[in-house]
């Protein structure tokens, strides 16, 4: 998730310091030269404590990952017998709102004031973010599913107060695409409803589902589409299908994309509905059809071409697995569970992780590493992959489920482990570009 400034290069304004970086570095850009006319280095070591609250994106992602870690773990913890209690609950909330909503939350807050050319977030803002974040973690993580769902709720609406903050003050506009992440927050927040109201007397098994699809996919699914139909063609060199130039005031072209970014997104979530009551074929393929269409009108797919370098081969394959995962769990709802983990862990993990890497790559001085094959990471998707392919294969053969529940988290696990063991690190490297 490339932020802005990472797409329009600033150039070195003083032309003696330019010619002596240039000088030094020879035969590369004059941004990634690293030394100044008197040999000390032009960027700092480390960033500075402002840079967490302005970017927080480097608070939030590592906390994502440990949500990430204690939501899987708590699998095999189980099936070894070290505990009695199912864990299915603290596993998909941890996943869900932990680790995807820390992502969300650390990229929006990032990217959104940057987009709008808006004051970044201050430490009165992300602060009290984080802390409701990792109480909403620690709530989940010791059972406590009503409380964890209560600061959830407290922190979305905190978060959505702070963005909303900024739109008075905007001197520009996000790519409407962005809009379909609005949609998305609602079917999260129809969700919570939804398990409030089972908290209170015993949901019908409609409701019960319609609460999974929406909290565990519909939010996931929307803020992708919406942050990835801006992002990707760019990650991916596929081009734009559309500019809107400056965007400092709304234009008729701006105000029709916005239109079918919303619309599409509350369609989608409407095949929530039809899965829900014992429609799921029809409403797997529309939601199927209506994300692949939508990527159509935002991105040149037809441009596109498979590629191992950087993260490009994690991004087109996670766009393979939405559709397929959707279509599958759909088409075969005796397997549902099974199946929406291609979605889950093939689509939604791969993308996420594809946009993080290059989010903290592109803000730490290593872009240059995007530019080949990085065999850690591509060990850490495959790793991914195995996971999922064994939790899907652990479905659909019950006599070997216990076992490939195992196999599948501990691959998961690994994999998420040296993603972060490569990638985390950076978030405390400065940007020189900054």
């Amino acid at each position: 998730m490339l932020m802005p400034s990472e797409l329009n290069p600033v150039t070195l304004r003083d032309p003696a310091a330019e010619s002596t970086v240039s000088a030094s570095a020879p035969g590369k850009c004059p941004r990634h030269a690293r030394k100044a006319v008197n040999g000390v280095d032009e960027v700092e070591k480390w960033i500075r404590p402002r840079d967490l609250w302005r970017e927080p994106f480097r608070l939030f992602f590592p906390i994502a990952v440990l949500a990430g870690i204690v939501g899987v773990a708590v699998w095999p913890v189980m099936l070894w017998g070290w505990t009695e209690h199912f864990p299915n609950v603290i596993h998909s909330r941890l996943m869900i709102m932990g680790f995807f909503g820390g992502f969300i939350f650390g990229f929006l807050g990032t990217s959104i004031p940057r987009l709008m050319d808006s004051r970044p977030m201050v430490v009165w803002e992300t602060v009290p973010l984080l802390v409701l974040h990792i109480a909403m973690i620690t709530s989940y993580s010791m059972n406590a599913i009503g409380w964890g769902d209560l600061l959830f709720g407290i922190n979305l609406v905190l978060f959505l107060t702070v963005l909303g903050a900024r739109i008075p003050g905007r001197k520009d506009l996000p790519a409407p695409g962005f809009l379909m992440i609005a949609p998305g927050f609602c079917c999260l927040l129809t969700g919570l409803g939804i398990a409030e109201a089972g908290r209170r007397e015993p949901l019908e098994p409609q409701f019960e589902l319609l609460f999974r699809l929406l909290t565990y996919h519909g939010f996931v699914l929307l803020c992708l589409l919406g942050a990835g139909g801006f992002l990707l063609p760019r990650f991916l060199g596929l081009g734009l299908r559309r500019k809107f130039g400056e965007n400092r005031e709304l234009s008729g072209v701006w105000l029709r994309c916005a239109s079918i970014a919303l619309g599409t997104g509350f369609l989608i979530a409407a095949t929530y509905v039809l899965d829900a009551f014992e429609h799921a074929r029809v409403g797997s393929t529309v939601r199927a059809v209506l994300v692949v269409g939508y990527l159509f009108w935002e991105m040149p797919l037809e441009r596109l071409r498979f590629s191992w370098q950087g993260v490009n081969w994690l991004l087109i394959t996670g766009l393979v697995c939405i559709p397929l995962g959707i279509l599958a769990s759909g088409w075969f709802p005796a397997l549902r569970v099974g199946m929406a983990h291609i979605e889950l862990i093939g689509g939604f993990s791969l993308i996420t992780l594809g946009v993080a890497t290059r989010v903290v790559f592109g803000h730490s001085g290593n872009r240059d590493q995007l530019e080949r094959v990085h065999p850690w990471i591509t060990t850490a998707a495959v790793l991914l992959l195995i996971g999922a392919s064994s939790r899907v294969v652990g479905e659909i053969l019950p006599h070997l489920m216990i076992s490939h529940y195992v196999y599948g988290a501990l691959c998961w696990l690994a994999g998420l482990s040296i993603w972060a063991a490569c990638v985390l690190p950076k978030v405390l490297k400065p940007d020189p570009e900054g």
